[in-house]
């Protein structure tokens, strides 16, 4: 497995990743949706929107006379953030299914533009960076997070050595590395928004998921079922038991994950 297959991992992983948000707002919805500072009638675009949890909620604050565009790649994550704003009776968000390398949106158009834990999934990192800041308005902002150097430490180092251990010329592709490098990322970051000032604030959290099936759950549920998907059941089967078995063993029930939340303001025109 030479490719990382965003569009297959997150198809796959959509109902355990919306149960993640949903049991761990303060990790990356709050912080996000602080950042944003939603005012009424804000204009939003969210690319990649995943299952919703930070546009639905950013459009309630916004209220009825604003208007959200939520892209995502995959068609079940789509589908779990369309069931979000529906039972929060949110009527204001058009959301499309379309890879962010081809997504289509307006110039200078946005209050808010966000990009949540995605931005390394484009293929050319810097032009995507760049098209979602021309969609920024003279005054508004570029809202991101992204993953630093620890994700779901120590049990994703447990787990892809047992995922190598058992599958043949097994590759290990992680596209968030491009982002852990706080340097690069500011520096990129001040290039593609011609020197504007970038606000980066590094955090870490501790998610507690108390059971050996929750630890299970947590890594199936992100970007880490993507070393699943060409395995046999047998195999998955089998490092499905011997991960269990580990957290039992070790009592270990959290994990560690980092981010970079940034913020970029546009000039007024």
């Amino acid at each position: 497995m030479d490719e990382f297959d965003s569009r297959g991992t997150f198809q796959k992983a959509a109902d355990e990743y919306a149960k993640i948000q949903d049991a761990f707002p303060e990790v990356i919805r709050d912080p996000l949706l602080a950042d944003m500072a939603v005012k009424e009638g804000d204009r939003i675009l969210d690319l990649p929107c995943g299952t919703g949890n930070s546009i639905v909620k950013a459009m309630e604050l916004a209220g009825p006379t604003g208007h959200a565009l939520a892209i995502d790649i995959s068609a079940s994550m789509v589908e779990e953030a369309k069931e979000k704003a529906e039972a929060a009776g949110v009527k204001n968000i058009q959301f499309v299914v379309e890879d962010m390398d081809k997504a289509q949106f307006d110039v200078a158009a946005y209050d808010i533009v966000v990009s949540a834990n995605g931005p390394f999934f484009a293929s050319d990192l810097k032009a995507f960076l760049g098209k979602l800041w021309d969609a920024v308005k003279p005054g508004g902002k570029l809202v991101l997070m992204t993953l630093g150097r620890n994700f779901f430490t120590p049990i994703s180092g447990v787990f892809l050595d047992l995922a190598q251990n058992r599958t043949e010329d097994l590759q290990i592709s992680t596209p968030w590395r491009i982002t852990e490098d706080i340097f690069f990322l500011k520096t990129l970051l001040e290039e593609v928004t011609h020197g504007q000032q970038v606000k980066l604030t590094h955090r870490d959290a501790v998610m507690d998921y108390r059971t050996a099936d929750g630890g299970w759950n947590l890594l199936m549920g992100t970007a880490f079922r993507n070393y699943t998907l060409g395995m046999s059941p047998e195999n998955k089967a089998g490092i499905e038991a011997e991960m269990k078995e580990w957290m039992q063993t070790n009592r270990q029930f959290s994990a560690t994950i980092s981010f970079n939340n940034i913020t970029v303001t546009k000039d007024d025109a």
